[in-house]
C-alpha cells in the first residue's frame, strides 16, 4: 500500500470521526436538555445512543493508533502536532490533514464540555433528591429503610 493511500484513509478516518464526535454532540445536547426537564424515557434512549456513539469513537481511536505505529509516530499529541506540522511544510496539499486533525481536536473539547456540563446537572439532581428524601425520612419519625441488599440507609 502506498503512503499516498495511507494517508488518503488518515484523511478519511479523520472526517468519518468527526461526523460521528457531530452526532455525539447532538446526543449531549439533547440529553442536557431532558436532564432539565426531567424526562426519564429521553434519556434513556439518549444514553443507548450515545454508548453506540462512543464505541465507535474508541474504535476509530484505535485505528488512529495503528496507524501512527505503523509510520513510527508516538500516539501522544505533542508528537502527532509536530509531525502534521512537518508534513504540512513538506507538502501543501497535506495541510488538510492538519486542519481536520485540529477540528477533530475542538470537537472533542465541546463533546468534553457537554459531558461535564451533563455530570454537574445529574450532580445537583442526585443532591436535590437527597435532600427531598432526608426531609421525607425525618418527617416519617425515622423509620428505618432498607436497601435491596437488607442494609438499611439514611
Amino acid at each position: 500500500m502506498s503512503c499516498h493511500t495511507d494517508f488518503t484513509r488518515f484523511m478519511n478516518e479523520l472526517k468519518t470521526e468527526s461526523d460521528t464526535l457531530r452526532i455525539l454532540i447532538e446526543i449531549l445536547k439533547k440529553e442536557e436538555s431532558a436532564l432539565i426537564e426531567g424526562k426519564l424515557e429521553e434519556i434513556d434512549r439518549l444514553a443507548s445512543n450515545k454508548i453506540k456513539l462512543i464505541r465507535e469513537l474508541i474504535q476509530h481511536d484505535d485505528d488512529r493508533n495503528v496507524f501512527f505505529l505503523k509510520i513510527g509516530l508516538p500516539s501522544e499529541r505533542k508528537s502527532i502536532d509536530s509531525w502534521l506540522n512537518e508534513l504540512a511544510v513538506q507538502n501543501s496539499s497535506f495541510s488538510e490533514i492538519k486542519a481536520l486533525w485540529k477540528e477533530l481536536l475542538n470537537l472533542a473539547k465541546t463533546a468534553q464540555q457537554f459531558t461535564h456540563s451533563n455530570g454537574l446537572i445529574i450532580a445537583n439532581r442526585l443532591q436535590h433528591n437527597l435532600r427531598c428524601f432526608a426531609a421525607l425520612h425525618g418527617a416519617t419519625g425515622n423509620v428505618a429503610l432498607y436497601g435491596p441488599k437488607g442494609q438499611t440507609y439514611i
